[in-house]
């Protein structure tokens, strides 16, 4: 029985070869780049389809193209229990809550305060991971992540305005709570077994279920689908959610859970700066300070890291 349990082990080690290859800082820039065209592409398929509609079914495409990968691979099924509890709890939490709720709060609530509200994932993980996982931040990552926290606060300032309801703020403190749960669980089932592209690919079609349900309100009657939208939810569904999702699932086995989530930070500068480039959006000097300010923080707190690496 020993003998077994270790060729499964050994068959996913195999499977997750290819990512172990890929240097940490690498994976962390290109999560972060991934999220932050995320703000871009959302807004350009929200024009023409309700967003929580758009969620649910980007989910379902993400996750039936990271079946067939993972099938072609030769890649298992889940198949024991605690394997199923940590797919299934995921996929609740972080695809599926989490999104669903920071869709809402995007709906009453400005787009820099639903900014900064997205951004308190950090803080979350830092309150949750000594008493879940037994994480103790040191003082420099606490650091780090409050001035990453005042970066984003500053990058947001522009865009700040409108009205805010009471509900957009719950939403995205919400959302960011989920996220910020979704990666403790990563860390609390890593399913050493599995390769990571059939554990998310699975993932993405459970939560697909939940997004579907909470999308059902949706005014569906004026929806059109123009190329800009085909191009944004083909983006959205394999790059913005499947890779990244498989991606960031090595992240976390490789890093603390404060390191993990750091990446929302630089996912918030990165966002901004592709929507100068691609939709024209102002690009304030306040803007640049904010984003100067955000990437110390994140230094700050993968310092640690590189240094135990060396």
């Amino acid at each position: 029985m020993g003998v077994v349990a270790a060729d499964a082990v050994q068959q996913g080690t195999e499977h997750r070869r290819g990512l172990a290859l890929v240097p940490t800082a690498v994976l962390f820039g290109t999560v972060a780049s991934f999220w932050g065209m995320n703000s871009v592409a959302m807004r350009v398929a929200g024009r023409t389809v309700p967003p929580l509609t758009v969620a649910s079914t980007r989910a379902v495409l993400g996750g039936l193209v990271l079946l067939a990968l993972a099938r072609r691979k030769g890649a298992d099924w889940p198949r024991t229990r605690a394997e199923w509890q940590g797919i299934v709890s995921i996929a609740i939490m972080m695809t599926g809550l989490s999104t669903a709720f920071l869709f809402l709060a995007a709906r009453n609530a400005p787009a820099g305060v639903n900014s900064i509200l997205t951004n308190t994932m950090p803080i979350f993980v830092a309150v949750l991971a000594p008493m879940l996982l037994n994480e103790r931040a040191s003082r420099r990552a606490i650091v780090g992540i409050g001035v990453g926290l005042l970066g984003t606060v500053v990058v947001a300032l522009r865009a700040i305005e409108g009205h805010v309801k009471t509900i957009g703020i719950v939403f995205g403190l919400l959302g960011a709570l989920a996220a910020a749960l979704g990666s403790i669980l990563y860390k609390r089932h890593p399913m050493p077994r599995l390769d990571r592209t059939m554990a998310v690919a699975v993932q993405l079609l459970i939560s697909s279920v939940v997004l579907a349900l909470m999308a059902i309100p949706d005014d569906r009657s004026h929806m059109r689908f123009p190329w800009t939208f085909t191009l944004s939810f083909v983006y959205l569904s394999l790059f913005g959610l499947a890779m990244s999702f498989v991606f960031f699932s090595e992240l976390l086995q490789r890093a603390t859970g404060l390191q993990g989530s750091a990446v929302a930070y630089l996912s918030t500068v990165l966002g901004v700066a592709f929507g100068a480039v691609l939709l024209h959006e102002r690009l304030s000097s306040l803007t640049l300070v904010g984003g100067a300010i955000t990437i110390v923080g994140v230094a700050i707190v993968q310092t640690p890291a590189r240094r135990s690496k060396a």
